[in-house]
């Protein structure tokens, strides 16, 4: 008898542990670095960024791509700090199998500031792309897209992704207050080389990403 518990226990942890290696927990904290002092260029009054809004996903699916054309959500969000249509349009994937979960965050204010969000990820959908206005501006926004949680077969335990500022090509303002400026067609989503996010020739971050994966809680059989 006692074999045999022993034998079941084992098949316990076992199926534990499978089920566990399927899927993954993850706290991703976004620190906002776009300052005064690390971006002194027409450094605008009230300097916040909108709340994070992303997806875990797959390959087949995009929440933006360099050289792309933003969405209406990501225009949107650009141009106002709004999650929705966005937040429909992730829904909307999710319900098609290409993405897992939507995420989301308050804003970031008082910079700088840092926020954070615990989501899972599985076998299927084991990436995460994110993005936050940058405002007052135009149509900037920060953003990473494809960071890939699963690497050589396992999950990262600790990865830290830099996250620049893009410009949606939804508006043609230049500066963080400028009027409105639809642009039509909307042109080919592009790393913001303004002098507003680079140090002569050198890219300045705005912020980073830290994905931190969360302990798997200790699996327990009983004998007797």
């Amino acid at each position: 008898m006692k074999r045999l518990l022993l034998a079941l226990a084992g098949l316990l942890v076992a199926a534990q542990a499978a089920f566990a290696g399927s899927g993954a927990t993850y706290t991703v904290t976004f620190e906002g670095q776009w300052t005064a002092a690390n971006h002194p260029r027409e450094y605008p009054a009230h300097a916040h960024f909108s709340g994070l809004i992303g997806a875990t996903h797959g390959t087949g699916y995009a929440l933006f791509r360099e050289g792309g054309i933003a969405t209406d959500g990501l225009e949107r969000l650009s141009e106002m700090g709004a999650h929705s249509p966005l937040d429909q349009e992730i829904r909307k994937a999710i319900e098609a199998g290409t993405a897992g979960a939507l995420l989301t965050s308050g804003p970031l204010f008082d910079l700088p500031k840092s926020a954070s969000i615990t989501f899972a990820v599985d076998d299927k959908h084991p990436m995460v792309s994110l993005v936050a206005m940058i405002a007052p501006s135009p149509d900037w926004f920060a953003g990473v897209a494809d960071v890939n949680l699963r690497a050589g077969g396992a999950w990262v335990k600790h990865h830290e992704v830099i996250v620049y500022a893009w410009d949606a090509g939804t508006d043609s303002g230049i500066t963080y207050q400028a009027d409105d400026a639809d642009t039509q067609p909307r042109q080919p989503i592009a790393l913001n080389r303004s002098h507003h996010f680079t140090n002569g020739k050198t890219l300045l971050p705005v912020g980073k990403l830290v994905f931190q994966k969360m302990a798997a809680p200790t699996p327990r059989a009983s004998l007797k």
